[in-house]
Formats: structure tokens, sequence, C-alpha cells
């Protein structure tokens, strides 16, 4: 991976910002003492998103233990891996042991669905930051499964009308066969069977697979107005085929899950022109700077991306204002108030505001995060959200080109 941790990194996540390697922390008396827990890729094909999400948590549980509001939060941070191991499962049985009330992640839909009955056994809140298949709006989870990422239904729909406003008509889908693959090529082709254009081909790859030649040909071979490639890490070796059967970047796009796997370091092949989209809203200066300098007070390198920093950072402050307003920390009380401490209430953008208006009586309270309005539905759902474009050019730089507001409320 472009961003692939050290091992000296790996060790210094599991004493990050607010953490110990016990998952303790002292406290006030009176106070709360939240212990939250991590899945997020370390490791694996998605591992480019890891060091944005880990730092989005680090970077909420010192905002909110600096409030000195009432309730003090200390994170462990486990890999997640991928599908190909079962890494998340030893995480999360190790989590669960520590008496977490909460994990965040993890950051593939893929991974989550093979704990996320291991997590709502235990009565134990998941918040990811990442999760877009629309498989978790209707998934028998007892309500402990939650997102601030929308799901696929919105990034798909932003994703091919996107394609069409470019003038393409014929459009070639090539995507990997996986619960995310398959979820977000579902809604792209319903975009743009809507929007008046044509899927040319629909092309899928085995998600462990690491020779893509003949996917690409084939995708290729219905002479495609556009290109949308939906993988994780297998877009570096996807686009180098791209480029020896000569068709333009200009006419490519990617989403979530290969977004920033292509960084100024990769020279095996400029993808100047692509373009990808990403559920959330674009980092502002003053976030990016603040992320920066917490990855460099926990030892890891400087980022090159923040996809889904923010939705981490608001899912670790979403849930201690839950625990605040509930008086407890366990994760059916987090659960029971998530919802609303997140719509409908008194508004609120920080967690500092936040907890001075539970502390003064408000209980109903609804917090909009640096990823948005947040806005979690009965499902779990953000029934708001922001889906950003970016833009790829030479020397594989990359840079927001526009944000798209959607409402999953509305058809």
């Amino acid at each position: 991976m472009a961003i692939a941790l050290t091992a000296a990194a790996a060790v210094a996540l599991t004493a990050c910002s607010g953490s110990s390697p016990s998952g303790s922390s002292s406290s006030s008396a009176g106070s709360l003492d939240l212990k939250i827990g991590t899945i997020l890729p370390q490791t694996g094909t998605l591992a480019v998103l890891g060091p944005p999400e880990i730092t989005g948590v680090n970077l909420a549980v010192s905002d909110i233990n600096k409030a000195n509001a009432g309730i003090k939060v200390s994170a462990i941070q486990k890999d997640s891996g991928d599908t190909s191991t079962n890494i998340a499962t030893q995480s999360v049985t190790s989590l669960l042991s520590s008496g977490v009330g909460a994990i965040i992640g993890a950051a593939s839909s893929s991974v989550s669905l093979t704990v996320i009955d291991q997590i709502a056994k235990a009565k134990v809140v998941q918040f990811s930051p990442a999760n877009t298949s629309p498989a978790f709006t209707t998934y028998k989870d007892n309500g402990y499964f939650f997102r601030d990422a929308p799901s696929d239904v919105l990034q798909g729909r932003v994703l091919g009308q996107a394609v069409l406003k470019q003038g393409a008509i014929n459009v070639a889908v090539l995507y990997q066969n996986d619960s995310y693959g398959q979820g977000l090529n579902d809604s792209v082709k319903e975009a743009i069977t809507s929007g008046g254009g044509q899927v040319a081909s629909d092309v899928s790859f085995d998600a462990n697979a690491t020779n893509f030649s003949s996917e690409v040909s084939k995708s290729l071979a219905s002479k495609p107005d556009a290109l949308i490639v939906i993988s994780f890490d297998q877009i570096k070796s996807i686009s180098q085929e791209i480029d020896k059967a000569g068709y333009p970047f200009s006419k490519v796009w990617g989403a979530d899950g290969n977004y920033g796997v292509i960084t100024p370091d990769f020279k095996n092949v400029d993808i100047a022109g692509a373009q990808f989209t990403n559920p959330g809203v674009v980092a502002t200066s003053d976030f990016k700077d603040r992320m920066q300098a917490q990855a460099k007070a926990d030892g890891l390198k400087a980022l090159t991306v923040f996809s889904y920093g923010p939705e981490s950072y608001d899912a670790t402050v979403s849930i201690a204002l839950a625990a605040l307003v509930g008086g407890k920390t366990d994760g059916t009380t987090i659960r029971d108030n998530l919802s609303q401490v997140t719509s409908g209430g008194t508004k609120c953008k920080t967690f500092a505001e936040c907890a001075k208006l539970v502390k003064a009586g408000t209980k109903n309270i609804d917090y909009d995060g640096i990823s948005g309005p947040i806005s979690l539905d009965k499902n779990g759902d953000p029934s708001q959200a922001y889906v950003s474009i970016y833009k790829y050019s030479k020397g594989n730089e990359s840079s927001a080109v526009g944000s798209e507001f959607g409402d999953l409320t509305k058809n």
C-alpha cells in the first residue's frame, strides 16, 4: 500500500493520544470513563485509509479530554486487516475482553460483515466511519451498528451522475466482487440508466486477484465513453493495464475505496485526469493541519490523504456525547442515545459546545460535525451527507474539485 504502516508505527498506535495499553485512563471524581476500541486497517488492501482514520479518532479523544466536561475517553487501536485474514475477529475478541463500550470500524464493509454479529451479541456499539454498503441499512444488528459515511446508494448516485455530466453515454464498470463492490456497482448502474445512459459492460473481478489484464480488456472491448473502476488497492495494477491499453485516464473514474491509493510516490503510471468520488466533505485546511499535528504526535508519517478522517473524528465525538447524555458508558446506553445527540435537537458544532448544553440540562442536542450534519436515523445511517469529487493532475497529485450534498430521505 502507498501508506503501509511500518512495524514501529503499528506499535505506536497502541499508545496514541488518550490511549494506554490497557485502555484505561484516569479521571476526576464523578467523571465517566469511556473506553473505545478501533478496528481500522493497519494492513491489507484498504490500509491507505488507516492513517487518516486512526488519526481522526486520536484527535477527537484529545479534544474530548481537553474539554474537561465530565467524561474521559481512552482508545485501544487494533488492526482490521482485510477479508483474506481473520485479523478483525481476533482484534474484536481482544477489544471485547477489554470492556470497551464501542468499537470504531471497520473501514471495509466486507470486514465489518465478518464481525458485526460478534459485536452486536456483546451489546457493544459498532460505529464505522467508512462502511458504505447498502446491506447495513437493513442488517439485523439489534440497533448496535452505526455509520456516518453515507450508503453507496448516495455515492453511486453522485458518481453515475458526475460521469454523465462529463458527456459519457456508454459507460463500462469494472468492480470487485464483494459486498462493497456489488453494492456500489448496483447504485452506479441505476444512476447511469436512470440518467439516460447505458452500461456498455459490467465486469467483476475477484477481490483477492493480482492480475487484471483479462478484466480490463473485457471492459474496454465495449469501447466505452467512460470507465468506472470500483476497487481497493488493486487500482495500482488495474491502472497499469489501462495505460497499456492506451485508454485515456481523463475518462477513468474511481470511488472511495481506491481514491488516494495512487500517490506522487507511485511512478509506474501517471493517472492525470482520472476522477474519484469520496463520501464526506473536503477537509478544511485547519482540520488537515490539526490532523498532521496529531499524526506527528502519534509517531506516524505525514498524511497524504484525509479520507474518512473527519468521519472518524465525528464517530468518536458522537459516541462520547451519547455516553455523556445517557450518564453511562456501556454499549446499550450509547446505542440508545446516538440518534438523539446527532439529530433534531439544539445545534452544536464541537464536543465542548455540545457538552456545555448537556451540562445545562439539554438532553436533545444535534451535533453537526466536521464531516457534515450526520443526522443518524433509526437504521444507524446518516440521513444527510456530502460526497466529494477529486481529480488527479500530472505527477499523481490530486485535489478536490467539488462536493455534492445528498439527502437520503428524499428520492
